[in-house]
């Protein structure tokens, strides 16, 4: 094995138990203060038989209707757009209370949201993968730089760093009620999208089409996702792929379907969007009352990500261009359909970024190494 190799092992596995451990980080970092003397595992246990007894009950988002209760429901019922992750992740939450009550090795609580930690770091374990795979296609087909080379170490411990960073800022940064299931799922489904198409062959187009039935599913902007084929031949080699105006349509059949019931709310204040304030949320309206509390979700929500845009932005670099195009699309749609101080929602855009700061990296790099050989 060598040494490139025993590096990519030990990188994997560090960032393996730093996924699977998270949630649980999370939870002790916002949650770890008495309040009637329950600590974070107890307090998550709470949190887990609230939910199940919601969906078992069908009530609040597991029922198919809108009522416009008023400002308590701003924003909230378009999760039931959602309903299928959102089934997923209760039977989910029904199954790990069920195996922390049957061992007797650790309190039930503490056992339930270690077990419940691990489901999710999966998950983001899985997306650090996808970005991994997803550079190595990036140094084959762009810069032309094979595994055994030293650039690949180089990959391997850029990404390790800068998704451990992400990670951090994502999930300690500014505490939204937990991990955001709908941008873990999403996230997932566009790093997938990235790299199958990266990939280029037929067995990867066929599972692109399929993460694209699935990605609106998890949430609504994960129609973004079937966008991603025609506009990386058209922005990297100049090709019109006609058959990938398709794909965007096939991709919106099952969101439809699933949701016909529902479809009717759509253009009700409230439901997709509203007009009104958001109680306890912060929105643009809100710089009108507090300018400077604005501001500063403003600026951890959107400017920092885009001072790193700046600074590693690369002149007529086409691969980049395409990254950026999706990444502000991410943040146009963010800035008008969220709230701005939910940061878990960049998430998506924030990987994207890892891809692209890469290739800018990179491209520095090899145009100094070329440089060097010319003196």
């Amino acid at each position: 094995m060598t040494k490139y190799k025993i590096n990519e092992v030990l990188i994997f596995f560090v960032m393996s138990i730093i996924c699977l451990n998270l949630t649980v980080e999370h939870w002790q970092n916002f949650q770890n203060y008495e309040r009637e003397n329950k600590n974070f595992y107890v307090k998550f246990d709470n949190y887990l038989n609230e939910n199940i007894n919601r969906y078992e009950e069908r009530t609040g988002n597991f029922q198919r209707d809108y009522d416009g209760l008023g400002s308590d429901t701003l924003l909230e019922e378009r999760e039931k757009t959602r309903w299928l992750l959102k089934h997923f992740k209760m039977e989910i939450m029904i199954n790990v209370k069920k195996i922390s009550q049957s061992q007797n090795y650790y309190p039930h609580e503490k056992a339930a949201l270690y077990i419940y930690s691990i489901f999710i770091g999966l998950f983001y374990f899985l997306i650090f993968i996808f970005l991994y795979l997803s550079l190595n296609k990036i140094n084959c087909i762009h810069f032309n730089v094979k595994p055994a080379h030293s650039n690949h170490s180089y990959q391997s411990i850029f990404l390790f760093f800068s998704y451990f960073l992400t990670i951090g800022y994502i999930n300690f940064i500014h505490h939204r009620g937990g991990e955001d299931w709908y941008s873990i799922f999403e996230t997932l489904f566009l790093i997938m999208g990235i790299y199958l198409v990266l990939k280029n062959s037929k067995f990867s187009l066929t599972f692109y089409v399929l993460i694209c039935l699935l990605a609106p599913l998890a949430r609504e902007s994960g129609i973004i996702v079937s966008g991603i084929y025609i506009c990386y031949h058209f922005i990297i080699f100049g090709k019109i792929k006609f058959y990938g105006f398709i794909i965007p349509i096939i991709s919106l059949i099952p969101y439809l379907i699933s949701n016909y019931d529902i479809l009717q709310y759509y253009l009700s204040d409230g439901f997709i969007f509203t007009t009104q304030d958001i109680p306890h949320q912060t929105t643009w309206r809100d710089l009108a009352t507090n300018f400077v509390g604005t501001m500063v979700s403003i600026f951890y929500n959107f400017i920092i990500f885009f001072i790193v845009l700046i600074l590693f932005y690369k002149h007529k670099n086409k691969l980049q261009l395409f990254l950026l195009l999706f990444i502000l699309i991410y943040f146009v749609l963010l800035a008008y359909a969220s709230v701005l101080d939910h940061l878990t929602t960049r998430f998506m855009p924030a990987c994207l970024m890892i891809l692209y700061v890469y290739v800018g990296l990179i491209d520095n790099k090899l145009m100094q190494s070329e440089m060097k050989k010319l003196l």
